[in-house]
């Protein structure tokens, strides 16, 4: 399938629509959109970035690039690590959103946020701080403060409170979205005029889930609701290490288990290895054996449950239930019991961890300039097996065994993410990744395994082997989306 490359005709009508300061073809501005890591290295320049303000602004664009065969790649405000930019030559059109920033609504009773597509982690977090103290809000954990709400929650990502009420999408109530066959729709209880935005099923179906994971292919979501949860003033963070991967997986799934319970109160779960410990290390400096982490106290695996709670005697109950379970299972069932610790963490460390937003814990001291993060999801008693075969793989290619691994839903899934450092400059370890990523995900999908954001030439592998399912998403998306013009290249779309 071929696009139009837009021209200064196709500028115009864009100035046009919104404004001659909010729609650019300036070669500087359109390459400052690339981005080619964290979650991607297939991006390419879009030929013209333009910047709406509201709903009607964008069905205007998405209406004339249909009619154009223009493709169309929306962004929220970040670019996800080159993830939203466009994959395919010419880039055609890229709306940034950013300028779609205002906090709507905030419901204490109903207990959701509505937002437009550039509200900040950074500026819904400071604005509930100050007004709506008592609530939290749903930012991504790990994500910078100039990471979007909207964008990391409809493709499906994890907030600071994922481990105990589950995904991001899950929290998802209802949106309103733009298609490029002009229809403008809001999912759920939104539907009805006048409703509010409390019932995430609707009238039924349920169309919106049809939406989520879609990474801007079919329309553009133009406001969401999203549950907030309680924001509780006693917290902290219990660490134990091991020596394996398997001893983390087993005691922290012995844990996720006590619904009703402490699993409830531990919001975020995570763990890894070491090589993820040494975070801002200049590069000279760290010594890459495991020996020197070993005389720190950094054991080779390790787990951590940041846990919120009410009252100061019921995070004392928390805290004290983990550590004995984790005893417990040391004693009786661990693999390595001698290896089993409890992590004592300085009171500087667990406010670090308490800040947010906060920025996942990169190992800036084995970049060379470039890292990429392959994330998949797996039943949690399979996140050992893969943490196994992901840090083997790693090796044999010639990275470092980076991995993290976070919980879901009180360890019904898990998030599995190695971060591979590459040196990006070098054509030979671009190569090398890629050939690692078509190895690993011929095994993981063998497994039963997903991709959280699969790319769009080795990840497609899973549309096709879910032919049935990938069907019926392509024609959902040939109803809303006739030309095709939307991402192409994601999904395995068109």
């Amino acid at each position: 399938m071929s696009y139009k490359l837009p021209d200064e005709k196709d500028l115009e009508a864009m100035i046009g629509i919104v404004g001659k300061n909010y729609a650019t073809n300036n070669k500087a501005i359109t390459a400052s959109y690339l981005a080619k890591s964290v979650m991607g290295l297939e991006s390419q320049i879009p030929d013209i970035v333009v910047r709406p303000k509201y709903p009607e602004e964008i069905r205007k664009i998405l209406l004339y690039c249909s009619a154009e065969k223009i493709a169309v790649s929306p962004v929220s405000a970040g670019l996800s690590g080159g993830f939203a930019c466009p994959t395919i030559k010419p880039g055609g059109v890229l709306l940034d959103l950013s300028r779609m920033d205002r906090i709507i609504e905030i419901d204490e009773d109903n207990r959701y946020v509505v937002v437009e597509p550039g509200v900040t982690n950074g500026q819904l977090w400071a604005y509930m701080a100050k007004n709506y103290p008592d609530w939290a809000p749903p930012i991504a954990d790990g994500a910078p403060p100039a990471a979007t709400v909207m964008g990391d929650a409809i493709d499906r990502g994890f907030s600071l409170y994922t481990s105990s009420v589950g995904p991001q999408g899950d929290n998802f109530m209802c949106a309103e979205i733009v298609f490029p066959n002009g229809d403008v729709i809001r999912t759920g209880s939104w539907a009805l005029p006048f409703a509010k935005p409390f019932y995430k099923y609707g009238l039924g179906p349920d169309m919106w889930s049809f939406l989520m994971g879609s990474q801007g292919a079919m329309g553009v979501v133009t406001k969401v609701a999203v549950k907030i949860y309680p924001h509780p003033k006693f917290k902290t963070v219990v660490a134990w290490g091991m020596s394996n991967p398997h001893d983390m997986q087993d005691l922290t799934l012995e844990v996720g288990k006590q619904e009703f319970g402490i699993s409830h109160n531990t919001v975020m779960v995570q763990g890894g290895n070491y090589p993820l410990v040494m975070t801002r290390w200049p590069k000279d400096k760290i010594p890459h054996n495991y020996e020197f982490f070993e005389k720190i106290g950094v054991s080779r695996w390790w787990m951590n449950w940041e846990c919120w709670a009410q009252t100061q005697e019921e995070l004392d109950y928390v805290v004290n239930r983990i550590n004995s379970m984790a005893e417990d299972y040391k004693k009786n069932r661990a693999k390595d019991p001698d290896a089993m610790k409890p992590w004592e963490l300085h009171p500087k460390q667990i406010a670090s961890r308490m800040k947010k937003p906060n920025k996942i814990a990169i190992p800036y001291a084995f970049w060379e300039a470039g890292y990429l993060f392959i994330t998949w999801y797996t039943p949690w008693n399979d996140c050992a097996q893969f943490a196994d075969m992901y840090c083997k793989a790693m090796e044999k290619y010639g990275f470092p065994p980076v991995m993290w691994i976070a919980s879901i839903e009180r360890c019904r899934q898990a998030i599995c993410m190695p971060i591979v450092c590459f040196d990006s400059t070098k054509q030979s370890d671009l190569e090398k990744v890629q050939e690692m990523n078509r190895e690993t995900t011929e095994y993981g999908l063998k497994q039963g395994w997903l991709n959280y954001r699969p790319d769009p030439f080795i990840h497609i592998e899973a549309y096709y082997k879910a032919s049935m399912y990938w069907k019926y998403l392509r024609a959902f998306k040939k109803l809303v989306d006739p030309n095709m013009i939307m991402h192409p290249g994601r999904l395995a779309l068109p």
